[in-house]
């Protein structure tokens, strides 16, 4: 691993915050350090108050910032006096522990300190940087149920150079540990911590030396991987051991099977979700693994993980109904087994694999299914090396039930819920001509209403079987399935795009195909699929021999924008849950 560190660039920065957001976004660059909101940093320094009094503060991450983005406004300024005499307290449940902690901060309109607030302020250095570098990780999680090789490996690597953490809850149970582990410690003779199953902690008074000293103990971790890896391989070599090997040619995805397995999670989450298919190699060879049972069911490769992912994905064979409803009886086994008073999240599984074929992510957006995609393929690497080093070994189950359903972790997914209201989040659309001036007005009100659209901008893009097959799959591909197809215009070509659309359609939510001045509606074979009819009297009305064009046209003095609002405000009334059709369609 490379430090990003450029000193024409870090001299521009003066105070000690900037250095912090400074360094903080180089770490945050590196995928392999932190992902999604991971990890958190901080500096302490002086600041005059009302008083003009000087006061201890620590800039510390606050909640749900991503450090590959953070700004300044991003810190938590907090009463460093605060933070310490909290670490003396003998025990500080976690709502308290927020509440406290906000209670001391400087700036009411800042964000809430990250969880490690009071761990930060332990530490007698000015930068804190930690992270949950794969590499790190990886060793940690490495060994099986009856021998952990985690700790060994950890001490052959760094040796008194860290002070190794046993694994605890993060929040104040951690902090305390690290709190009464440090009472005698010398600080100036370790280099970090290490904190099993969790990540890493670097220090120093200097911004630089803190950032490049995780640079320095990940790529000796990096290093560390692969000479073991290449002994294992000679070892096994000797033994003659036949090395496991992974087909490397192309995987057959049958896109209906997607289509189905899509609107199955729908269906248990109770909400259209897109279903991404992962096609990384990590991806591919975790699926055909021969131990693949094994290996997925261990848990994630660090616990904050688990409230994106859930603590173990679903497998699926031929069978996706029977293997959706084993996982989902799992699941609710699993609450009832660890639970204590909590309520139940949801069972549907928030990514599988496909066995013999890939992973794939599901979410009620594109971005909340790449985060899970981005999380796994790091866990499925991790994993492999783990396995290749004697075994992949995550925290037990009642470790990560306490994070999925800690309080504090919960309230990160919070942020954003209002866009959950959306009335066709998770759906997928497809918008034929949708390179007119009507056709980009229902694309943007489309994507307005939560829809993942599909824009099909010339009449030549379908004008032939295999192109209208090609678009078809285009929606399945990217995200999983097809629900709603509208059809702008008189074109014969529609009626040729809604065939290959068809089977699709068949395993969409609520599937609907919607003709806007459509001359013949079409007859779908599977009257599961809802022909609607929408007809515009005045505007937009089809001009000219080109009829993939829709122009917006008045003819009674009212503006054209008119026209276009009172199409779209059709279009969302005939795609609504609550929508009766009526046999003549709608008129406007």
């Amino acid at each position: 691993m490379q430090s990003l560190w450029h000193a024409e660039t870090a001299s521009q920065f003066v105070t000690p915050l900037e250095l912090r957001v400074y360094t903080s976004r180089l770490l945050g660059q590196e995928p392999s350090l932190v992902l999604h909101g991971g990890g958190n940093t901080s500096v302490k320094t002086q600041v005059k108050n009302l008083f003009d009094e000087t006061e201890e503060i620590l800039f510390v991450k606050g909640s749900s910032w991503d450090l590959e983005t953070i700004e300044a406004e991003g810190f938590a300024p907090v009463k460093m006096d605060v933070l310490l005499n909290m670490a003396k307290l003998p025990e500080l449940t976690d709502s308290d522990m927020v509440k406290y902690q906000r209670a001391a901060m400087i700036d009411p309109n800042a964000p809430n300190p990250s969880v490690e607030a009071i761990l930060h302020a332990i530490i007698p250095f000015a930068f804190v940087d930690h992270t949950h570098a794969d590499a790190v990780v990886t060793l940690t999680n490495t060994g099986s149920s009856s021998s952990s090789k985690g700790s060994v490996y950890i001490e052959q690597l760094f040796g008194k150079r860290v002070l190794v953490i046993p694994y605890v809850m993060p929040g104040f149970a951690l902090a305390k540990l690290v709190y009464e582990m440090t009472q005698n410690i010398d600080w100036q003779s370790i280099e970090g911590l290490v904190l099993m199953n969790h990540g890493l902690f670097t220090f120093s008074d200097d911004a630089r030396t803190a950032y490049e000293n995780t640079i320095k103990l990940v790529t000796e971790a990096e290093n560390f991987i692969e000479a073991n890896l290449c002994i294992n391989a000679e070892e096994r070599e000797e033994a003659d051991e036949k090395s496991l090997e992974y087909c490397d040619e192309n995987i057959h995805i049958d896109l209906v099977e997607l289509a189905k397995i899509r609107n199955l999670v729908s269906a248990q989450k109770g909400a259209p979700q897109v279903a991404l298919l992962n096609s990384s190699k990590g991806s591919c060879h975790i699926a055909s693994h021969p131990e693949l049972k094994s290996i997925a069911s261990r848990g994630p490769l660090t616990p904050d993980h688990v409230i994106r992912t859930k603590r173990i994905p679903a497998i699926l064979n031929d069978d996706f109904e029977a293997d959706l409803s084993d996982y989902a009886q799992d699941y609710i086994e699993y609450f009832d087994r660890y639970q204590s008073g909590q309520t139940m999240l949801n069972y549907a599984p928030n990514f599988a694999i496909w066995q013999g074929k890939a992973a794939i992510s599901f979410g009620k957006t594109v971005n909340q299914a790449l985060i899970i995609e981005d999380i796994t393929s790091h866990t499925f690497e991790a994993i492999l090396t783990a396995e290749a080093l004697g075994g992949y070994q995550a925290l037990s189950p009642a470790d990560i039930f306490a994070v999925e359903y800690w309080e504090l972790e919960q309230a990160k997914l919070k942020k954003g819920a209002s866009s959950n209201n959306k009335p066709l989040l998770g759906k997928v659309a497809m918008v034929t001509t949708a390179a007119t001036q009507v056709g980009q007005a229902i694309v943007t009100h489309m994507e307005a209403l939560g829809a993942n659209v599909v824009e099909l901008g010339e009449h030549l893009e379908f004008d032939t079987l295999d192109k209208c097959q090609e678009a078809a799959e285009i929606a399945i591909i990217d995200f999983g399935g097809l629900d709603i197809v509208i059809c702008l215009g008189d074109d014969p070509s529609n009626l040729m795009l809604l065939k290959a659309c068809e089977t699709f359609l068949e395993h969409g939510i609520n599937p609907t195909v919607l003709c806007v001045n459509h001359g013949a509606l079409p007859v779908m074979s599977n009257n599961i699929i809802q022909v609607l009819h929408l007809a515009c009297s005045e505007s937009p009305t089809l001009t000219s021999q080109d009829n993939s064009k829709i122009l917006v046209r008045k003819t009674n003095g009212e503006h054209p924008q008119s026209g276009v609002f009172n199409l779209l405000s059709a279009i969302t009334m005939m795609l609504s849950n609550d929508y009766m059709p009526h046999e003549e369609g709608v008129v406007v």
